[in-house]
């Protein structure tokens, strides 16, 4: 009882112990595949997560489309989409002037009879 362990306020830890800790050396051999282990770990995860399919996925399609006949299958189809749905919404041509008399008109009965 003669030593006492010198202490913080607050801290409960032996200083001597802590002393003791830092001075020991202990080197562990780690095992020769370790690196290639954790490597492997970490390409498991990627692949697991929801953004390596999202990768994977990206991949094939670009990958798919790099090829020129393909590519140019595509391209085809895009522009036949957008001629066909460009053709769908063609309205026929109104005189601009024709139009504002029409929607000013207090004569005019586009707007329902009902409104009164």
């Amino acid at each position: 009882m003669d030593k006492q362990p010198t202490t913080h306020p607050g801290d409960s830890r032996d200083s001597g112990f802590d002393e003791l800790l830092r001075s020991a050396e202990v080197k562990v051999p780690l095992p020769g595949a370790f690196q290639a282990e954790v490597w492997r770990r970490i390409a498991v995860a990627q692949e697991t997560s929801l953004r390596g399919r999202w990768e994977r996925i990206l991949e094939a399609i670009f990958g798919t489309l790099a090829r020129p006949v393909t590519a140019s299958v595509m391209v085809l189809g895009m522009v036949s989409a957008g001629l066909w749905f460009g053709s769908l919404g063609t309205e026929p041509v109104r005189d601009a002037k024709l139009a504002y008399i029409q929607s000013v008109s207090p004569f005019a009965h586009q707007h329902g009879e009902g409104s009164r």
